[in-house]
């Protein structure tokens, strides 16, 4: 009987062990494991920071939008929704942009226009794939990446161009035009030796961000009555400042939550030249350049919500036919977009 029950538990200990061993990876699997978590978790994060250097959203009320030839706007809006296909599992990610531009008009007679008419919105539905270049880790201070963006621009009118004296028709001309631009983006990220705030206490440091893009734009398919005006090819550039706190909620002195990281600012430079031969006295360089400054001063609280103010100059309006006013302005109002918040580094 004894050596039975010794031949039992002999058995039972080398079946857990063998139980142990099916359970415990080796050293290669768990490299394996490693390599596979840290691509997963690189991925997912280089989705959420395309959407934090994509294009802000912002609407300015009556009498904020100022300096172009129509004086101010009742509301005057550049709404980008995105919708993001990306995941830890896609090594690259796509932004479905279904992009509108409006300006309500106020009431002028003289020009015709009542009602608080909206002439000729812009829309630009599209889609832009960006594809990590020098992106090791989800820890990576600095970034590199490519961008695809294809999209349509059209106001949805189908009057003509231009009117009898050959100038444009803002009322109800048509406009229309593709393009396809190929780009490269960067983010450079520089951690303080000191925090910004003095009650500061956790060691995570506040960093800053300094991002940017350059891009090529080709149009084609443009209204065959635009083409000789519009121009073909667009340089466009971008650079970004960021501002980014570790910081706390707090009531009566005391701190109510974990730190987390937030933006506090961000500065944004944007400049386009247009290239290539234009007619209807659109050629000269005061023509073909835009460029803006803007602030944004993020909600404290909110992840997608902050008060802007910018100026510029535009050589040639974007809003669709408008493209032959040039003006100096200045706008301000809410802003929207997916700003660095908590979770989201």
């Amino acid at each position: 009987m004894k050596p039975l029950s010794v031949l039992l538990l002999i058995a039972c200990l080398l079946q857990e062990v063998k139980a142990q061993k099916d359970t415990l990876p080796s050293k290669e699997e768990q490299e394996k494991f490693e390599k596979v978590d840290a691509r997963r978790r690189r991925d997912l994060t280089f989705a959420y920071q395309t959407q934090n250097y994509s294009q802000r959203s912002y609407a300015c009320p009556p009498f904020f939008d100022l300096g172009s030839p129509k004086k101010w706007y009742i509301l005057s809006a550049d709404i980008i929704p995105e919708f993001i296909i990306g995941s830890e599992r896609i090594p690259l990610t796509v932004h479905l942009v279904t992009r509108y531009m409006v300006r309500i008009l106020h009431d002028n007679e003289a020009e015709g226009d009542s009602s608080f008419a909206v002439r000729t919105p812009s829309f630009m539905p599209g889609a832009v794939v960006y594809i990590p270049l020098d992106y090791s880790d989800a820890e990576s201070p600095n970034i590199s990446y490519m961008g695809i963006s294809l999209f349509h621009h059209s106001n949805g009118q189908d009057g003509p161009e231009f009117k009898s004296d050959g100038s444009f028709n803002l009322y109800n001309g048509n406009f229309s035009t593709n393009y396809i631009e190929p780009s490269y983006h960067f983010r450079r990220r520089k951690y303080l030796m000191e925090p910004v705030s003095a009650k500061q206490q956790n060691p995570d440091r506040n960093y800053k961000e300094f991002y940017g893009r350059a891009g090529l734009a080709f149009h084609f398919g443009t209204a065959d009555s635009l083409k000789s005006s519009y121009g073909k090819k667009r340089i466009n550039l971008q650079l970004g400042y960021i501002s980014v706190i570790n910081y706390w909620n707090e009531y009566l002195g005391r701190r109510l939550s974990n730190y987390y990281y937030g933006e506090q600012y961000r500065v944004v430079f944007n400049a386009t030249y247009i290239t290539g031969s234009r007619d209807k006295g659109l050629s000269g360089f005061e023509k073909r350049i835009n460029a803006e400054i803007s602030y944004y001063w993020r909600i404290k609280g909110s992840p997608n919500s902050s008060l802007f103010a910018s100026t510029g100059y535009y050589g040639s309006d974007p809003y669709n036919i408008y493209y032959g006013n040039s003006y100096f302005y200045f706008r301000t109002g809410i802003a929207l977009g997916f700003f660095i918040a908590p979770n989201i580094k």
